[in-house]
């Protein structure tokens, strides 16, 4: 069965938090700041283009 999340109401500012994201992949190894960094910062640059998108 899969764990995959289904219904979620993103932040405001956000298209997919890293909270949701870091359940979807499990256990990271490594340092996860770094990923939740860049994860952060792809996130931003998503939420943006959208907005922009939709303001055309």
């Amino acid at each position: 069965m899969s764990d995959k999340i289904t219904d979620f109401v993103p932040e405001p500012g956000t298209c997919l938090s890293w909270e949701i994201k870091k359940k979807e992949l499990g256990e990271i190894p490594g340092n996860e700041e770094i990923i939740k960094q860049s994860w952060d910062n792809l996130d931003e640059y998503a939420y943006s283009f959208i907005w922009w998108f939709v303001q055309r």
